[in-house]
């Protein structure tokens, strides 16, 4: 909302010219308090679900990415050598939490064993774990206030009333958004780079608004700085071109000024500078191009081409049609997720019908609808299907609910013949839906402060094992001391096998035999071998979590979270069984 301008008032407080503008500017003042106070709220929230249970499972990690994220940046932290040992990731988020490290030791130092994470050295994993998950955790409640901004400029320009209304639900779907939350409780990539993003989009809407050369210089390290997080933010360029060709005057009844648009300098200047700014942040790539190829290509191979050797991610005939759908309709919870179809809806509605006599407003829809709709197709075309891969998805779900909330308002408030109760509805639905998002969120965060399963198993282990016992584990096991990690190797092969060779102890997880057991036609083997360890081994212990769940909650959450329980019972965590191999 642009800040009102107040003439000096005379003696009766009314202007010169016997207007009411000095009351009407304290009612817009109050106005844009409240706005501001209300975000605040919104903020609070954020913080509070992204920080509760933020040390879960500590000073273990049980995300896998996590421990390979961690790892990197703490070698860094310590030795100083910024040179990565593999570029599943580009470095520039892994920099940035290698420095907070080493600011938060020395910042946290002189507080020594009374620091608000445990003692501040970098051998304390607790504290290296809650340092970095912090640091993500703000570039999450960052990434809300982004979407806020986002919001409000973009249903500005599409002529929306009360936008700025409509831009603290959408950010208040993202301060609850299950997916953004889950993920901002771990150490990794995803996360920032929707940071990065949401402020790409903020300046490309400046682009379009405005068309300096500084818009576009900042677009494109925006642009970079997120690619240099995670490569393949790269996809966002749509998004500056779009801005850069609406504020060009190109049209698509004449295609050659489409052409000529592309020649502007302001657009090669924002390409270079986002190239620079990439390869800032990872300067080895050049420097290792021949490693950086031998990692990079062959995980892209594996989400287009292969998948998943272990049946991890979402699989069957439409998954790839289902993906997106799911992952926002999770990912944003039902509510909020049905606003969001509705925005996408309206926003392809207002280009259509724009295109022609508004060009202007179909150019300005289009800016921000096109990245999700590309970002859909190009899913189309993955066979790994990790919900967190659609990750860069979700803050432009909950800006185009913003945009559906507004459509649905103003669709309820022309049926009733109630144009002034427009807020009133736009407050109450807003909030049915936030409320309902925060029910799965506050069970989530909740079980996130209950000792885990595999800690629990680990625990009786060290307990109750000869002492440097080595033990078979697979994948999403305990974290004992002594194990030989077998992946999920450990059930492609015979139980005889094992039979009076090496460890006489083995761990199974539910979170990784489920996914065979489940699916017992086309895993026939890995079935044997649990059906033979159950018949010939002796079954030390056993541990369960609840609520017994298909997958690792703190990785993945396909089907919500309204059922977790929130009584003392409740821990997270796989079905974990130790047995003892026949000698």
């Amino acid at each position: 909302m642009p800040r009102p301008t107040v003439a000096a008032p005379d003696g009766d407080g009314r202007t010169p010219h016997g207007g009411h503008s000095v009351r009407r500017g304290w009612v817009l003042s109050r106005t844009r308090l409240a706005e501001r106070a209300l975000l605040v709220g919104v903020l609070l929230v954020a913080t509070v679900a992204r920080f509760w249970g933020l040390q879960y499972g500590l000073p273990y990690s049980y995300y896998p990415d996590e421990s390979s994220v961690v790892g990197e940046t703490l070698r860094m932290a310590t030795t100083g050598d910024l040179r990565p040992t593999q570029f599943l990731w580009p470095t520039l988020w892994l920099y940035i939490v290698a420095l907070s490290l080493k600011v938060a030791a020395l910042g946290l130092g002189p507080l020594g064993e009374v620091g608000p994470l445990g003692p501040p050295v970098l051998d304390n994993m607790s504290f290296v774990y809650s340092v970095a998950r912090t640091v993500t955790a703000a570039a999450g409640v960052l990434t809300v206030l982004g979407v806020y901004a986002v919001t409000t400029r973009w249903l500005t320009l599409l002529r929306v009333t009360g936008a700025s209304l409509f831009a603290l639900s959408a950010a208040g779907f993202l301060a609850l958004s299950p997916v953004h939350i889950q993920h901002s409780h771990v150490t990794s990539t995803d996360v920032p780079m929707t940071a990065f993003l949401i402020l790409c989009a903020w300046l490309s809407l400046c682009v379009f608004g405005h068309g300096s050369t500084r818009w576009y210089l900042a677009a494109g390290l925006a642009l970079g700085a997120a690619s240099a997080v995670k490569y393949p933010s790269a996809l966002f360029s749509v998004t500056i071109v779009v801005a850069h060709l609406a504020r060009s005057g190109a049209t698509w009844r004449r295609p050659m000024s489409i052409i000529v648009s592309f020649f502007d300098r302001r657009l090669w200047l924002a390409g270079i500078v986002a190239n620079v700014a990439f390869f800032i942040g990872s300067p080895y790539i050049i420097v290792d191009w021949a490693r950086f190829q031998k990692d990079f290509l062959p995980q892209a191979d594996r989400v287009i081409n292969n998948g998943s050797s272990g049946g991890i991610g979402l699989s069957g005939p439409y998954a790839s049609v289902l993906y997106a759908p799911m992952v926002v309709g999770w990912g944003l919870d039902l509510p909020a997720a049905l606003l969001s179809l509705i925005g996408l809806v309206a926003g392809i509605g207002l280009i259509a019908c724009h295109a022609r006599r508004a060009q202007g407003l179909a150019w300005a829809g289009a800016v921000l609808v096109v990245f999700p709709l590309l970002l859909v197709a190009f899913s189309w075309s993955w066979q790994l299907r990790f919900a967190r891969y659609m990750l860069p998805l979700i803050p432009f779900a909950c800006v185009l609910a913003g945009l559906g909330l507004a459509t649905f308002c103003r669709f309820v408030t022309v049926v009733l013949h109630q144009p002034k109760a427009r807020p009133l509805v736009g407050t109450g639905v807003a909030l049915l839906a936030m409320v309902w998002q925060a029910d799965g969120v506050m069970r989530y965060d909740t079980l996130l402060t209950r000792t885990d399963t595999r800690t629990i198993a680990a625990n009786w282990m060290d307990a109750n094992l000869p002492s440097g016992e080595q033990v078979m584990v697979e994948w999403y096991g305990p974290p004992y001391g002594n194990v030989r990690q077998m992946g999920f190797d450990l059930s492609d092969r015979p139980l005889d096998r094992y039979m009076w060779r090496g460890p006489r102890f083995v761990v199974v997880s539910s979170f990784s035999y489920d996914r065979w057991l489940l699916n017992a036609d086309r895993a026939p083997r890995r079935v044997a071998f649990y059906n033979a360890l159950d018949a010939q081994g002796t079954l030390l212990y056993t541990i369960t979590p609840r609520p017994r769940l298909a997958y690792d909650p703190v990785q993945e959450g396909w089907d919500g979270w309204h059922d977790i329980p929130l009584d003392a019972d409740a821990r997270p965590g796989p079905l974990l069984r130790l047995y003892e191999l026949p000698r």
